[in-house]
């Protein structure tokens, strides 16, 4: 209950590359209740975990809200968000600290030693996630706490989850249009993995693998910690795409997959349950060995690179409690016999359901809480905490308020076309700027090596002047300067940013160097200190 006394009603949405899907539900004496849930299949909206078209995506999210909010009948205010797909891996940093003199480790230099594991640059990445491994303090055992243990040297080992920026950046601007807010993000393959295990396949060792439609995800655990999580460009999509191309339409592929699809080859030579043969709806005639060996062939690639994976861990040889399949793709017969023989592992079980207690509402039927399809979205509830709801009745939709909405979605279209054409007119500006650095820097290399030959000739001093005070003039530019406001804090023009600041010091460097040389040429060369340099030649003849 909040502290309106109401029940609090989560609401989670999974962007998926085959559907975009939302639930809501409460938790009651333990339990989770579902009481509604919509999908929506999509289409080019979401790959492999990125959303590459924003307005297709933000009208297949208007529309399950909306169905959300007509069985809730109420508003939704915020929804709980999953992040996964293929750019979502897992690096293992570690930041060591030295505390010079013996000294009681307390809960401070761990929050230290853990925000500097954070502030290590991923490129075009960002941290979504970290899990602690563990710390070493001196020669000791790692222990997961070392707050109180005494020593000089303590070592933190962290596992760093990163994305792509565009994962979140495009999510973000999809749920501005639809005009929801964000509540969370949650890491999908985290709390599929926090549901669907058991605490002593967490405790023991044990392999999350999520088949999913676009990617295909691996979290390893051990001793109740995270230990690896990769993710495989490669899902039961790419099966569909491979039997699209033997001239078939899209629903159909799905179809066979689910029909013929069977993990193990042998098996599937002798399967007596379908049609031998197959005709499309054009009328073209496709053998099922032709069919099942096409659906092993790639789902065998799948494995292949789990295995490899499997291969570059230590904890993989760990794995006491087992693997656990889930996703889509964990519905493949044989599936599970597929993975003992390929992983070379002794248990293997599918995760129909997660572990909470779960009911639904029976008018729910387009939901069934004991398929592998579904663990992520149900996780994604579970992870939950904060009512989703507004005060006020669902009521039928605005359309004074969908116009104003749209408007100003349009506004927000306009402006962020006007602020891409200021960056591409500033990104032109600038551009032209860095060659104009370059030739400048050049003209006065050659200045420099001009008066070093020959000290003596005026004209040489003249140009070092001329050519000092354009670097004058570039340096306290406005212009520039501002071009490059405009740009800075943006990631995908920070290589501009960088190449252009290093020309700047760079001609700094130059003009400092070309000044103290034209100077010291022209007070040798001048009358003072012609004369000058005789009395000292003198002098030291004498």
């Amino acid at each position: 209950m909040n502290e309106n006394n109401k029940e609090v009603i989560i609401v989670a949405i999974e962007l998926g590359s085959s559907r975009i899907a939302g639930i809501a539900g409460k938790m009651k004496d333990g339990t989770m209740q579902i009481i509604a849930y919509a999908e929506e299949k999509t289409t080019d909206c979401v790959k492999r975990g990125i959303v590459y078209n924003i307005e297709k995506t933000t009208q297949s999210i208007r529309n399950v809200i909306s169905k959300i909010e007509s069985t809730l009948k109420m508003n939704v205010s915020c929804v709980y968000i999953g992040l996964g797909g293929q750019s979502v891996r897992s690096i293992n940093t570690v930041v060591r600290r030295n505390m010079i003199t013996p000294t009681y480790i307390n809960q401070s230099h761990i929050d230290s030693i853990t925000d500097e594991s954070h502030e290590i640059s991923f490129d075009d990445c960002e941290l979504i996630a970290y899990f602690t491994q563990d710390f070493v303090v001196d020669t000791n055992a790692a222990v997961t706490d070392p707050v109180g243990i005494m020593g000089t040297n303590i070592e933190g080992k962290f596992l760093n989850i990163i994305a792509n920026r565009r994962l979140k950046l495009n999510v973000n601007t999809t749920f501005e249009n639809v005009g929801i807010d964000i509540a969370d993000y949650k890491l999908t393959a985290f709390e599929m993995a926090n549901s669907i295990l058991s605490d002593t396949e967490k405790r023991s060792g044990c392999a999350m693998i999520d088949f999913g439609a676009g990617t295909t995800t691996i979290v390893l655990l051990k001793s109740n910690i995270v230990r690896q999580i990769v993710t495989i460009p490669l899902g039961t999509n790419n099966i569909i795409q491979d039997l699209c191309a033997e001239q078939m339409q899209e629903n159909e592929a799905e179809e066979l997959l689910e029909k013929y699809g069977n993990a193990i080859i042998e098996d599937a030579d002798y399967d007596g349950e379908n049609p031998e043969i197959y005709t499309t709806i054009d009328g073209l005639e496709i053998s099922a060995p032709n069919i099942r060996h096409i659906i092993y062939a790639r789902f065998n690639e799948i494995m292949q690179n789990v295995k490899a994976q499997f291969g570059k861990t230590d904890f993989s040889e760990q794995l006491i409690g087992g693997v656990v399949l889930a996703g889509g793709g964990a519905n493949m017969k044989n599936i599970d016999k597929a993975c003992i023989k390929a992983l070379n592992v002794d248990k293997v079980r599918i995760a129909k359901k997660v572990i909470t207690p779960i009911v639904k509402n029976s008018t729910l039927t387009n939901l069934n809480i004991e398929s592998p399809a579904n663990t992520a979205i149900i996780s994604l509830l579970l992870s939950g905490s904060e009512n989703c709801v507004g005060d006020d009745a669902y009521k039928d939709p605005d359309i004074f308020g969908i116009q104003d909405r749209e408007k100003q979605i349009e506004a927000n279209k306009a402006a962020a076309a006007e602020n891409q054409k200021e960056e591409d007119s500033a990104v032109s500006a600038i551009e032209d700027k860095k060659n104009y650095l370059r030739e400048l820097i050049i003209k006065m290399q050659h200045c420099q090596k001009d008066i070093e030959e020959d000290p003596t000739i005026k004209r040489h001093w003249n140009t070092a002047k001329d050519l000092i005070a354009n670097s004058d003039e570039v340096l306290s530019e406005d212009d520039f300067q501002k071009n490059m406001l405009i740009l800075s804090g943006k990631d995908k023009y920070r290589q501009v940013i960088r190449e252009a600041e290093d020309l700047i010091s760079k001609l700094e460097a130059t003009r400092l160097q070309l000044q103290e040389l034209s100077a010291d040429a022209e007070k040798k060369n001048s009358l003072f200190g012609k004369i000058s340099g005789f009395f000292n030649d003198l002098l030291n003849n004498e």
